[in-house]
C-alpha cells in the first residue's frame, strides 16, 4: 500500500492505533546548491579551455608563430654572415 505525501508527516502506533506527528525530512539544499555550483565551474572552465585551444590553433596565431620562427632563424643567419 502507498502512501501519500500527507500520510507520511504522521505515524501510526502498532495495534493501538494513536497517529503521532513526526519532524519533516530536511531537504538537502545545501547539496543541490555546491552541485550546481561545481556544475557552473566545470562549464565554465571548459569554455575557456575550448576557446583558447581555438584561439591557439586559428590561421593567424599558426601564421604569426611561423613568421616568429623565421625572424629568429633570419637573425641566426645575419649574424653569422655578418660576423
Amino acid at each position: 500500500m502507498k502512501h501519500s505525501k500527507q500520510e507520511s508527516s504522521s505515524k501510526v502506533v502498532p495495534f493501538t492505533g494513536e497517529f503521532y506527528p513526526t519532524a519533516p525530512e530536511p531537504t538537502p539544499d545545501g547539496n543541490n546548491l555546491a552541485a550546481f555550483l561545481v556544475l557552473v565551474a566545470a562549464a565554465l572552465i571548459g569554455g575557456l579551455s575550448m576557446g583558447a585551444i581555438a584561439t591557439y590553433q586559428s590561421a593567424d596565431q599558426v601564421q604569426l608563430r611561423e613568421m616568429k620562427a623565421q625572424s629568429q632563424q633570419l637573425e641566426k643567419v645575419k649574424s653569422q654572415v655578418c660576423k
